[in-house]
C-alpha cells in the first residue's frame, strides 16, 4: 500500500500519460499531482515507484511510464466519475430512439459505445439460461425437419431446426408443441418434463428438448467500433492483433467472463488478450435475471474514469429498455 504522496504522484503519472502517451517528467508529475514538496523528493519519490514495479523509465533522460502495476493501482483507488450532461443526453436519445427487435438493439448499442468512448464496444447477448421460456412454437418446415422457436420473459428470441428420423404429420408436431408449451407454461423449463405419448411424438419432444439446451448455451455477441483500432493503439501490429482477437468470438467470451459480479476492468495479463489491452466491462439485467454484459476494449492507457462512467449508464438505460 503506497501512502498517500506517492498514490498522490502516481495517479498525477498514470493520468498524463493517459493525456499525452509520452513519458512523463518529474516537474509535470509534481505540478499535477499538486503535494506542495520539493522536486528533489518528487524525483527519489519517483525511483522509489520504480523499484516497486509502478513506473519504467524507457531511457535514462526521458521521463517515466506507467506500468500494468500503475494502471491497476489507479482504477482500484479511483473515485466515481458522474457521466457529463452532454454524453448521458447522447446516450439516452440515442436508446431512446431504438425501438426494435432485441438482436439489433444490441448490435447499435455497440456501436453507441464505440462512438462515445472512441474505442473497440463488445455487447454480449442473454442465452435463454436462467430466462424463463414464455413462448414455443414447432413450425414444420420439411418433411422431416421442424422449426423450434422459443421466446424468453426478457423478450430474446432462438430458433432452431430440428432434424428427424422419419416423415411427420403435422398434427403430431402440434401434438408435441402442445406437451413443451404446457411444460413451459407451467415451470418455464423442460427440467422436469413428465408425459406420455407415441414414439414419432416422444422423438419430437426429445429432440425439440436437447435443441433447446444448446441454445441455451449460444451466446451473441455484438462489436462495433473496429474502425477506431488506428487512433486506440496506433501501433499495427497491436491492431492487428486486437483485431484478431475481436473476430474470436470465444476469446470475446472468455474476456466478457466475471462481468455478472458487477462493473470489472482487467488489465494486460489479467485477461485473455493480454499485451496492452485493458477491458471495462459491466452486466445488465432483463426480466429480472443477469442477462449479459457490455463492455469497452482498449489500450491501457484509456481513460478510466470516463470509459468506467459511460459503459456503466449504458448497462443501465439498456436495462430499463429491456425490463421497464
Amino acid at each position: 500500500m503506497l501512502d498517500d504522496r506517492k498514490s498522490a504522484l502516481l495517479a498525477a503519472l498514470v493520468e498524463l500519460y493517459i493525456e499525452s502517451g509520452a513519458p512523463v517528467s518529474s516537474s509535470a508529475v509534481l505540478d499535477r499531482s499538486g503535494v506542495g514538496v520539493s522536486p528533489a523528493t518528487v524525483r527519489n519519490d519517483l525511483a522509489i515507484l520504480e523499484r516497486e514495479g509502478y513506473a519504467a523509465q524507457p531511457h535514462t533522460s526521458a521521463g517515466r511510464v506507467p506500468t500494468s502495476a500503475a494502471y491497476r493501482y489507479y482504477v482500484d483507488h479511483l473515485s466515481p466519475e458522474q457521466v457529463k450532461s452532454a454524453t448521458r443526453e447522447q446516450i439516452h436519445q440515442f436508446m431512446s430512439s431504438m425501438h426494435t427487435e432485441l438482436s439489433k438493439l444490441l448490435k447499435a448499442t455497440s456501436s453507441l459505445l464505440a462512438d462515445v468512448t472512441h474505442y473497440p464496444a463488445v455487447v454480449l447477448g442473454p442465452g435463454l439460461a436462467g430466462d424463463t421460456i414464455a413462448g414455443l412454437h414447432l413450425v414444420p418446415v420439411a418433411n422431416r425437419a421442424v422449426l423450434l422457436v422459443l421466446v424468453g420473459a426478457s423478450g430474446q428470441l432462438r430458433q432452431q431446426v430440428i432434424s428427424l428420423d422419419d416423415a411427420v404429420d403435422p398434427t403430431e408436431v402440434a401434438a408435441a408443441e402442445a406437451i413443451l408449451a404446457e411444460a413451459a407454461s407451467t415451470s418455464g423449463s423442460f427440467e422436469d418434463l413428465a408425459y406420455e405419448a407415441s414414439g414419432t411424438v416422444t422423438q419430437i419432444v426429445d429432440r425439440a428438448v436437447s435443441a433447446a439446451t444448446s441454445i441455451d448455451e449460444d451466446r451473441e455477441l455484438y462489436v462495433g467500433g473496429t474502425s477506431t483500432l488506428a487512433s486506440a493503439w496506433g501501433d499495427i501490429a497491436e491492431v492487428n492483433r486486437v483485431l484478431e482477437v475481436l473476430e474470436r468470438e470465444a476469446m470475446l467470451l472468455r474476456v466478457l467472463s466475471g462481468a455478472s459480479a458487477g462493473t470489472l476492468i482487467k488489465i494486460g495479463e489479467e485477461h485473455a488478450i493480454g499485451g496492452d489491452v485493458s477491458v471495462v466491462s459491466t452486466s445488465y439485467a432483463a426480466g429480472g435475471v443477469n442477462a449479459g454484459a457490455v463492455g469497452i476494449i482498449g489500450p491501457q492507457r484509456m481513460d478510466y474514469r470516463r470509459t468506467i462512467s459511460v459503459v456503466e449508464e449504458v448497462s443501465e438505460v439498456l436495462e430499463g429498455l429491456l425490463d421497464p
